[in-house]
């Protein structure tokens, strides 16, 4: 007999010994389809929907201004932003932003879940202070940041010109204006990964480091021989989120530098909201948006699978 004989012969088999579907069964499954139904038809409305319609947007000489595309254009809003300056200074910004954004907001985090482990008096005011940059409303918290940094009257350039240092406009000069929306990412995302973290150490076994105590490790020995490696998930899980969130940076760009000075500051987001909104090239915004997208999976998926490596490795 053929293998293909007996793999049939086999499929029919196990339906003659499989248990019939009951009528309660069959109720049970319909009421499960009932209860995602809901939560379906809003994805498909509200996110696959515009994906595709995006897609296809990007394929035409879409203008937002009008809603009207007189025609396909195929792969020519793609070719034309490879070409595009502006398109590669604001890739090459938004690499720039996430290299630096997303490690060391992660270790400022992890070094603050650590400073803040061992429980104190007014542990909790402290999580807090260091918290409350990340639930507060961005658009206000760069306002005020803005205003810190202003030439004339911040409290920033104040302290410089005490010092005797002529006033520096952070927001409107090269390097520093880039530097002030890192900085101010930086400031406005460290208290997210201090939480996650602090949760991380805290399931810790404390048998762990009384044991390493015994041996005669030292706190830091401690930390980075038994903590550090048992919190590689979560390190991994900050990883991919941080980096998807840093591709997606707009607000900080928008309110305090505005894309300048001369594009430095201009970010992937930035370039699909200026060629959309304000040049209302709506197939070039469409076409920088899928990029962007396939970024955006494309680098999660290799973080991912570096991690499933690093864990298979760290089992062996």
């Amino acid at each position: 007999m053929s293998d293909k004989a007996a793999l049939s012969a086999a499929v029919r088999a196990r339906r003659r010994t499989a248990t019939p579907v009951t009528v309660s069964q069959r109720r049970e499954g319909g009421a499960g389809y009932l209860l995602i139904a809901p939560t379906t038809i809003l994805l498909v409305v509200f996110y696959l929907y515009p994906l595709a319609q995006t897609v296809f947007y990007s394929f035409t000489n879409w203008n937002p201004a009008t809603g009207l595309s007189d025609s396909l254009v195929g792969l020519a809003n793609y070719v034309d932003l490879v070409h595009d300056p502006k398109f590669l200074r604001a890739t090459a910004n938004t690499a720039i932003y996430v290299a630096v954004v997303v490690p060391c907001t992660m270790a400022a985090g992890l070094f603050f879940a650590a400073l803040l482990a061992t429980p104190f008096r007014g542990r909790g005011v402290y999580r807090a202070l260091i918290f409350v940059p990340h639930i507060a409303p961005t658009v206000g918290t760069a306002l005020v940041f803005g205003y810190l940094l202003s030439p004339l009257g911040g409290v920033i350039n104040y302290a410089l010109s005490v010092m005797g240092v002529a006033p520096i406009g952070f927001l409107t000069t090269e390097p520093w204006a880039m530097v002030s929306v890192i900085v101010f990412s930086i400031w406005q995302g460290v208290g997210y990964s201090m939480i996650i973290y602090s949760a991380a150490l805290a399931n810790i076994p404390a048998s762990y480091h009384e044991a390493a105590k015994l041996d005669g490790a030292g706190p830091f020995r401690r930390f980075f021989s038994i903590s550090f490696p048992l919190i590689g998930p979560t390190t991994g899980f900050l990883a991919v989120t941080g980096v998807i969130s840093a591709l997606q940076v707009f607000t900080q760009v928008y309110v305090l530098t505005g894309g300048g000075p001369l594009q430095s500051t201009e970010t992937l987001l930035y370039y699909v909201y200026e060629q959309g909104f304000v040049y209302f090239h709506g197939g070039s915004a469409s076409a920088a948006a899928v990029l962007l997208l396939l970024c955006g999976i494309v680098v999660s998926i290799l973080q991912l699978r570096v991690l499933s490596r690093r864990d298979a490795a760290e089992l062996v």
